[in-house]
This record gives C-alpha cells, sequence and structure tokens, in this order.
C-alpha cells in the first residue's frame, strides 16, 4: 500500500511539474487600477456589444484557435476604450468636468467607477480637464449620446474621438482551461491526504505541492477576474481642452503700443538713476570731505602768497 502510495505521488508530482513549467511560460499583463474591484467580480460577464462587423471578424479568428462557446458564454471576449478630446470656453470647462465626475459616481461602482480626475487654472480662460473612467457598456452609450448635446449647449465640440478594441478571448479561454487542470490537480492532492496509510513525509510532501497548486489557482483566478472586468467594463477617457477667442486688433493699437512702450521706457530710465545714485553715493562720503579740504588748503596757500607779497611792497 505504501508503495502504491508512492507511485501516486510521484505521478501527481510529476503532473504538477509539468502544469507549473506551462504557467512560467504564459504571460499575464493587466493594467487596472482597483484591485479590490477586480476581486470583487469573480461571476462571469458577458462582453460589451461589438461592431456587427468587428464581430463577425472576431468569432471567425476565434473559431480557429478556440472551442466552442457554452450556451450563454460570448463568441468573443473585446475589451473597448473611447478616447475624446473636447474643446469649450475655459469658464464652463470646469463644470462639465465636474458634471461628468458626478454622473460617473452618481451611477454607482457597478455601473461606472472614476479613475482619474485632474482640473487645471479652473475658471480662467486656459483652463484644461481630464477624466479616465470605466463604466458598463450601456452607461457609456449614454454619455456618448449625451456628450455632444452638453457640448453644444456649453459652446464647445468634440475635436477628436478614438475607438479602440483588445480581443482577450485566447487568453481568457486559455486561462480558464488552464484553472481547470490546476483545480482537478488541486482535487487528487487532497484526495491523497485522506488515506490513512500513506506515511508522514509522503503527507508532508503533498501538503506542500497542495500549497502551492493552491496559490497558483488563486493567482490565475484574479488574473482571468480582472481580464473579465475589462471585458465587462469599458474605459472611456475625455481630455478638456480650452477654446480660446480670438482677439481683433484696434485702429488705435499701436498709440496703445506707444503708451505702453513710453512707459515701459521711463521706467527703465529711472531704474537706471537710481542703480547710479545708489552706486556713486558711498563715494560721496569720501568726495565732500576730499573736496572740502582741498579748497580750504589751496586758499590758505593763496592767502599767504597774498601776506608775503604785501610785506615785500611795504
Amino acid at each position: 500500500m505504501g508503495m502504491r502510495m508512492s507511485m501516486a505521488l510521484a505521478g501527481v508530482l510529476a503532473i504538477g511539474l509539468l502544469a507549473g513549467c506551462d504557467g512560467a511560460e504564459e504571460r499575464h499583463e493587466v493594467n487596472y487600477a482597483d484591485s479590490e474591484a477586480v476581486t470583487a467580480s469573480g461571476a462571469r460577464m458577458a462582453s460589451a456589444p461589438p461592431p456587427p462587423m468587428m464581430a463577425e471578424s472576431a468569432g471567425r479568428s476565434s473559431d480557429a484557435s478556440a472551442p466552442e462557446p457554452a450556451p450563454g458564454e460570448p463568441a468573443a471576449y473585446l475589451a473597448y476604450r473611447y478616447d475624446y478630446t473636447v474643446r469649450l470656453p475655459g469658464a464652463a470647462l470646469a463644470d462639465l468636468h465636474g458634471a461628468h465626475v458626478a454622473a460617473c459616481e452618481a451611477a454607482g461602482l457597478n455601473q461606472c467607477q472614476v479613475v482619474h480626475a485632474s482640473t487645471q487654472n479652473a475658471g480662467t480662460e486656459n483652463a484644461r480637464a481630464n477624466l479616465r473612467l470605466r463604466a458598463a457598456p450601456a452607461w457609456i452609450a449614454g454619455f456618448r449620446e449625451g456628450l455632444a448635446g452638453e457640448l453644444e449647449s456649453a459652446g464647445g465640440s468634440v475635436i477628436s474621438e478614438q475607438t479602440g478594441v483588445e480581443d482577450l478571448t485566447t487568453q481568457i479561454v486559455d486561462g480558464e482551461a488552464r484553472l481547470r487542470a490546476r483545480v482537478a490537480l488541486r482535487d487528487r492532492l487532497q484526495a491523497m491526504l485522506e488515506q490513512r496509510e500513506a506515511r508522514l513525509e509522503e503527507l508532508i510532501q503533498v501538503e506542500r505541492e497542495l500549497a502551492r497548486v493552491q496559490a497558483d489557482i488563486e493567482s490565475r483566478e484574479s488574473v482571468i477576474a480582472a481580464l473579465r472586468l475589462r471585458v465587462s467594463m469599458s474605459e472611456l477617457g475625455v481630455s478638456y481642452q480650452p477654446q480660446l477667442t480670438p482677439v481683433s486688433r484696434s485702429n488705435f493699437d499701436p498709440v496703445s503700443e506707444a503708451i505702453e512702450s513710453m512707459s515701459r521706457t521711463f521706467a527703465e530710465s529711472l531704474g537706471a538713476l537710481i542703480s547710479f545714485l545708489a552706486g556713486l553715493l558711498p563715494w560721496l562720503v569720501l568726495i565732500i570731505p576730499g573736496a572740502w579740504l582741498i579748497r580750504r588748503w589751496v586758499r590758505k596757500g593763496l592767502e599767504r602768497r597774498r601776506a608775503r607779497k604785501a610785506g615785500e611792497t611795504g
């Protein structure tokens, strides 16, 4: 019985080693913001409704590499992203940005989640803002339909619009297949732990392998949940740019420019004079007493000379 247990353990460990090697070759990159939102979405989620042509092409490409989807499962798992650049007067920019953030928060986390929101120079002509969120396809559809009307009411317009789609079908289907294999391996290891004929060292080895497999299962479940969240909630980004009003030149602009230039020239000249006096002031402390002493010495010399001449003539 112990030999049978050892052989079974060796076979299970070999399967686990092969599965671990396959998992080492697998690379999943999930670029999402809120981890709690990822772990909370363990249920199956349907993809956003793709355009007809895109859905047909994605369905044909996935049929060649993926098994037939189960009833109720989408033919392809597509993650959509929408990017807008809008332009409107700076005075109304912050208000519209705040209204969009408030609408997303009011919808609830199950419908819309604000990923990033920022404003610069709010209330001025140079105001700018950015908004990035993820939301359910129905919510984003309503947002896109009402955006043009909101911009028109605020005196703005859409200057660029982009739609991107990423096919995650292969990653999700392949990841779920590997996950099922790891779950089956975990069940076999748990069954081996229940056998009383196993030796202590064998049970310890099985427990270590079971812990490693369980950690791998949880990691794969998190990755698949994150990928499904990207499918179920599309991303939307809006860049708000200011609409600067052009200024028309007047016939009196040259006069105002000349007056402005004159005032600037006068201020520069006055500043230069003040700088000159500030530099000369320390020297005046020496120059004035020195000039007074020289003048007195010269005057005394002249007086002595006059007195000498007067004595010679007398």
